[in-house]
């Protein structure tokens, strides 16, 4: 398939420059000026319409909880602090309305797994909004971990009398459980005699660079979360991240990684008083290249633009809006050789847009998910 005349943004290097993109068997297999089309290959003509990649939501809950159906359809969050040998995986709904709401967006690809209300919850998976088989949409069917520094655990289980009721004891039990995982992992390397134990054999994966998202509003919670993941060499990225700013100054750090968001919405707690719409260009001013989430359901998917338009009239620059929902995403959770660009070799999941979609009138026009149009309800 070929689709020319394309105002292309390819998440890397070309930025709204007119161009023609090859598709074969799926994959991107050539972008460049005025290609020539092939046998038989089908044509489209994007018109000089804008194209990007699919949009890539990195945090989220979709096909785990419900938009629509909280009670019934809620598989986010199960009883006890420490799960890590759940996973999203197994809990996938394909029939959750919050796929369709995903296309609409522009989404193509989700991380999607544990809410906030354990410490430790398990893996999320990394799949496609839509595709031939439910098998094949599945990137990844344990991307990472979603550690959590929220109060949303204390909350959870302090109110019945149980730990963690304290920062203190958020930090020491996830500190627990690493350690323990971590003798775990060198007992199985050094073949020593060990009772199976799955939950310290599924943990020990992060030593091995699994990502783990490591879910903080505020600065200490936050600043918490990268001693953590320094002193056991985790591969991390704070996510929702509302005080990442002050983190940044507190530190005297830029090389940490960041998922911020979601940003649009009322904050109704003190924990998220840092929440603003400016916040990722606070970042980009300091150079800092954050990748953003809606964390939906808590934010639905459907007013991810909205979210982006806002951001941008706030000075996030549109280059950085982009790449924020699309390359940066994919590079922290560790599936950027599929997805996040529309470079050679990668997946061909791309949206044609009517209009802008950085502006209030722009929309999705056409959009492909592994070479393969998909229809928008």
């Amino acid at each position: 398939m070929l689709i020319k005349n394309c105002m292309l943004i390819d998440g890397a290097d070309i930025f709204e420059e007119m161009k023609d993109i090859r598709i074969v068997n799926g994959k991107i297999k050539e972008v460049a000026d005025c290609l020539m089309p092939e046998g038989d290959e089908g044509i489209i003509d994007a018109e000089g319409a804008l194209v990007t990649p699919g949009i890539v939501e990195p945090s989220c809950q979709v096909g785990i909880s419900s938009q629509i159906h909280r009670f019934e359809e809620n598989d986010a969050n199960e009883e006890g602090p420490i799960v890590p040998e759940l996973r999203a995986y197994d809990a996938l709904n394909f029939e959750d309305e919050g796929f369709s709401m995903a296309l609409r967006a522009g989404v193509t690809t989700v991380v999607t797994g544990p809410g906030n209300g354990n410490l430790i919850g398990g893996t999320c998976a990394a799949l496609k909004t839509a595709g031939a088989s439910r098998e094949k949409r599945i990137i990844k069917p344990e991307a990472a971990y979603r550690f959590v520094l929220t109060s949303g655990p204390r909350k959870r289980y302090g109110g019945k009398n149980r730990a963690p009721q304290t920062r203190l004891a958020s930090a020491a039990m996830i500190r627990d459980i690493l350690f323990k995982a971590k003798e775990y992992a060198r007992k199985e390397k050094a073949g020593e005699s060990q009772e199976f134990r799955l939950e310290l054999a599924a943990l020990s994966r992060v030593f091995d660079g699994m990502p783990v998202q490591m879910a903080a509003m505020k600065a200490n919670d936050m600043e918490t979360a990268v001693r953590i993941g320094e002193e056991f060499g985790l591969n991390y990225v704070l996510t929702m991240a509302y005080d990442a700013s002050q983190v940044i100054r507190d530190l005297d750090r830029k090389d940490l990684r960041f998922i911020i968001g979601p940003l649009y919405g009322t904050s109704f707690s003190v924990e998220e008083n840092g929440k603003s719409l400016s916040l990722g260009a606070e970042l980009e001013k300091e150079g800092v290249h954050a990748a953003i989430s809606t964390g939906h359901p808590e934010m639905n998917l459907e007013i991810l633009s909205t979210q982006l338009i806002l951001m941008t009239d706030r000075g996030l620059s549109r280059k950085e809006a982009i790449r924020g929902v699309t390359a940066y995403p994919a590079e922290y959770m560790g599936i950027s050789s599929r997805v996040g660009t529309l470079e050679p070799g990668k997946d061909a999941d791309l949206v044609i847009w009517d209009g802008d979609p950085l502006e209030y009138d722009g929309g999705v026009k056409r959009l492909f998910i592994d070479g393969e149009e998909i229809a928008l309800s």
